[in-house]
């Protein structure tokens, strides 16, 4: 089993904005990522609200950050990032299992973030990589000369009906209500690539052989049904935070979100969570500035818990000495 100061599970920008901040106060820090770096954010099209970033691609704003927590001193931090799935926490052990290791730490991170909503409609399970996806981005370059049914109606969806139309010239939208919540220069973008948009419209069912062949459609102002040919359906309806690991390791929730104090501490001493998982706003300036919160209280934590076992350290931990620490717990 290997040890670590620190585990983060996620490496969205709540993760490795943590990274930063623990490492850089010489703790040794690994990042633990399942999917892709940059979680959301590296698959945002656009990202136009993020201080010091122009607006632009949001894969490029992720890259940079991972290169920062990823490269050595000076370049950036020197954190190790390290893709591997985790498939279980135990909170009170501080001990992370992935598929193919198993970590203790003194302190954990939770930064895993949100994944994509479903909607739960008779074959989306059954055709998921098989024709139903939920990134267009990832899968433009299999659109190409396809019949696409784009499902939802914000900004990720006209954007995802607009990047399947540079490929191809059967692009179709659908939206359960009678307009888009997207902007309206997205509509407008629509309306100009000659993609048609159906409204009060909804996806009631998936149907195919070993790959999708139709999609049934319903108007739920009428009634009406309809059976369409389609290649691909690309569902957009949102994200959800993915609190899979926070309530199998039994920590206590709010809601549908992970329960944190003031410094960031989930229920168990020495784990903590960040992003969207706790409920912050959905917007990487948001998960970024709660990560150096959490990296920074994680941080104070281990000088505290050393200085609690008789340990002095050199230097500043969080911005305090080892002295200062000790008064803390007088």
């Amino acid at each position: 089993m290997e040890e670590r100061d620190v585990v983060i599970i996620g490496a969205g920008p709540a993760g490795l904005s943590a990274s930063v901040f623990t490492q850089l106060d010489g703790w040794s820090t690994l990042v633990i990522e399942g999917n892709w770096v940059g979680g959301q954010g590296a698959i945002a099209y656009t990202v136009s609200n993020y201080p010091g970033f122009l607006p632009g691609d949001g894969s490029i704003l992720m890259d940079n950050m991972e290169k920062q927590v990823t490269s050595t001193p000076p370049s950036g931090v020197g954190a190790e990032l390290r893709r591997e799935r985790v498939i279980s926490l135990k909170a009170e052990d501080k001990v992370v299992t992935t598929e193919e290791n198993e970590y203790r730490a003194q302190t954990i991170i939770l930064a895993t973030g949100s994944t994509m909503q479903k909607l739960g409609v008779l074959g989306e399970e059954r055709f998921a990589g098989k024709g139903v996806s939920y990134y267009a981005r990832r899968d433009v370059d299999q659109f190409s000369g396809k019949r696409v049914l784009v499902v939802g109606g914000g900004n990720t969806t006209a954007k995802s009906a607009l990047l399947a139309k540079t490929v191809t010239s059967q692009v179709t939208l659908i939206h359960r209500r009678e307009s888009l919540r997207a902007y309206s220069i997205m509509t407008k973008s629509l309306q100009k690539e000659g993609i048609e948009i159906w409204y009060n419209t909804e996806l009631k069912e998936i149907r195919g052989g070993d790959w999708v062949q139709t999609a049934v459609v319903v108007n739920n102002k009428t009634g009406a049904e309809k059976e369409i040919g389609v290649d691909w359906i690309v569902i957009c309806v949102g994200t959800e935070p993915d609190t899979r690991l926070a309530r199998e390791a039994g920590l206590e929730m709010k809601g549908t979100v992970v329960k944190i104090n003031s410094q960031m501490m989930t229920s168990k001493p020495g784990i903590f969570a960040c992003g969207e998982i706790t409920g912050c706003d959905r917007h990487l300036i948001s998960s970024a500035s709660q990560g150096a919160c959490a990296g920074m209280y994680a941080s104070e934590y281990l000088a505290l818990e050393k200085v609690k076992r008789g340990e002095m350290f050199e230097g500043a931990k969080n911005g305090k000495y080892a002295d200062e620490y000790m008064a803390m717990l007088r």
